[in-house]
């Protein structure tokens, strides 16, 4: 991902992944990330990871996805791990299935249902939001999850609440264009609020922070829903209160595991499904919102979440894997 090793989210948490196998002994310790400032420079990062005999290689982004079959293709010795893209011939776009890839995929949509429904009832004013950094099918799984969740909420409660920067009947809404332009971030989430949305789960990595900064400058009761690594903890601390949870894809785990299994010889090819029945995906504690949770709420949640993984409630709309 172009945002970065120290994005406090997404890129993070694969690196922590890698850093975790280290530590387990699984992987050597001169392991290395390289960052990629530009979609150009994804090529060179990669030919420097081959001549410097990386056994390994971690790739980091559905933006890669071309990159890694080109590169996996060419270099059949290297095991591959990547991450939010399943291979796909760079010709044709027909499904591709190689030898030496295994892509770790996330049914986020399943965890981003709960948090819309869990938003729909904390939300003081009926209104939620949502934009996100580019309409790539792993940002609007978030978005189409946390929407869908909140039409459920309707229909259990008999509520009217709407959701601003997602249509799910046009797959498609509010997109920045940048997972950079905080700028535009910016406007963007203030001029959602001015709608009087109080909750927003904007998916970008950092972008959320400007809907963080307009909360705070403002003087807002609003909330925000974090994305891939608990944002309590994962961001600055001047936005701790303002997260009433998030939605988390488990990277580190599974890119701990990938290595693990590569160094014991059982490491096998293919796509692997994080969801909510196998702890890939799931909702963070409430923290601060806590107290603005009731138990019948919080209670329904857990219910959701768990009738959700056992396959009782559908929620994993968007195809991911093959």
């Amino acid at each position: 991902g172009l945002a970065g090793v120290d994005d406090q989210s997404f890129n993070a948490s694969a690196w922590q992944g890698v850093q975790d196998a280290v530590a387990a002994g699984v992987a050597t310790e001169d392991s290395f990330f390289l960052e990629s400032g530009e979609a150009s420079q994804y090529q060179a990062n990669v030919d420097q990871m081959v001549s410097q005999g990386c056994e390994h290689i971690v790739t980091v982004g559905f933006d890669l996805g071309e990159v890694t079959a080109t590169n996996a293709t060419a270099n059949p010795d290297i095991t591959w791990t990547m991450i939010d893209n399943v291979l796909s011939d760079p010709e044709t776009f027909a499904p591709l299935e190689l030898p030496n890839v295994r892509e770790l995929v996330y049914q986020t949509d399943e965890a981003a249902f709960a948090a819309g429904y869990l938003a729909a009832g904390v939300s003081n004013t009926g209104v939620l939001c949502t934009y996100g950094g580019a309409n790539f099918p792993t940002v609007a799984i978030f978005m189409d999850g946390f929407t869908r969740g909140a039409q459920h909420y309707n229909e259990v409660n008999a509520a009217d609440v709407r959701v601003l920067g997602w249509s799910v009947e046009d797959q498609d809404g509010q997109f920045t264009g940048s997972f950079t332009d905080m700028g535009l971030a910016r406007s963007t989430a203030e001029s959602q609020f001015q709608e009087n949305c109080d909750i927003t789960i904007p998916v970008g990595g950092a972008i959320n922070l400007p809907a963080g900064d307009a909360i705070n400058d403002l003087g807002l009761d609003a909330a925000m829903i974090g994305v891939d690594a608990d944002a309590f903890f994962a961001m600055d601390q001047q936005y701790a209160s303002l997260w009433l949870t998030t939605v988390e894809k488990k990277i580190a785990p599974f890119v701990t595991k990938a290595i693990e299994e590569h160094s014991e010889g059982t490491w096998t090819a293919g796509a692997v499904v994080g969801n909510l029945a196998n702890d890939g995906v799931g909702l963070a504690p409430y923290h601060d919102w806590e107290d603005r949770v009731s138990d019948e709420l919080a209670a329904e949640v857990e219910q959701l979440l768990a009738d959700i993984a056992d396959g009782e409630i559908k929620a994993d709309y968007v195809a991911v894997g093959y």
